[in-house]
């Protein structure tokens, strides 16, 4: 709540032709995820976000209408047509959302779990100042390996460190991410594009 007047934000759903709720119309059922009883911590946001896991609690929703189009279309099992589109649903969530829905900023969800930086094993890479463009688009991934200073070079050249969690809070900032654990009701769901 905001000085007593409730605030709605805007966000967008993909769904891709052939996934999960593509031949249900969400904004007469309303949205639940996968795996609505499924464990919620920071391991299953990880796997959801970095590597797709689809028996999740959660559902993804972006502030992007664009990063929505093109999940709906290159996340789809069949190439979407006119006849048989995918869609990008458009959610309106007010502040605060209806109970017992949790509305989450995986990036503060998940760092707010990692290792201190003092750890041997913290989310922090070791590559060079390009590295970060090859984990949002694997196409601009640079092949250099880790270098070191000068004098300590000549041992075994290898890869910089990318953990899950920092290829997911990438991802999740990529993709303009916010989850969603609980069922979104109907209400919620107030529109519905074609995208082909």
């Amino acid at each position: 709540m905001h000085q007593g007047r409730c605030v709605v934000v805007r966000f967008y759903r993909a769904i891709g032709v052939g996934t999960f709720h593509h031949g249900t119309d969400l904004r007469t059922t309303g949205m639940s995820p996968r795996n609505p009883g499924g464990l919620y911590n920071p391991s299953s946001v990880i796997q959801h976000i970095a590597r797709g896991a689809i028996n999740s609690p959660c559902i993804s929703l972006t502030k992007s209408y664009g990063v929505a189009e093109d999940y709906a279309r290159n996340a789809s099992r069949a190439l979407p047509t006119p006849s048989n589109p995918a869609y990008v649903y458009e959610i309106d969530i007010p502040d605060p959302p209806p109970t017992p829905v949790q509305v989450v900023d995986p990036v503060v969800f998940i760092s707010s779990h990692c290792p201190s930086p003092l750890t041997l094993i913290s989310y922090h890479h070791d590559g060079n100042q390009d590295f970060l463009l090859g984990v949002v688009n694997p196409a601009m991934a640079s092949s250099a390996p880790v270098r070191s200073p000068p004098g300590l070079g000549g041992g075994v050249k290898r890869p910089p460190n990318l953990t899950l969690e920092l290829e997911a809070m990438v991802f999740a900032l990529r993709d303009a991410e916010v989850l969603v654990v609980g069922n979104l009701p109907q209400t919620c769901v107030i529109n519905r594009y074609d995208v082909y």
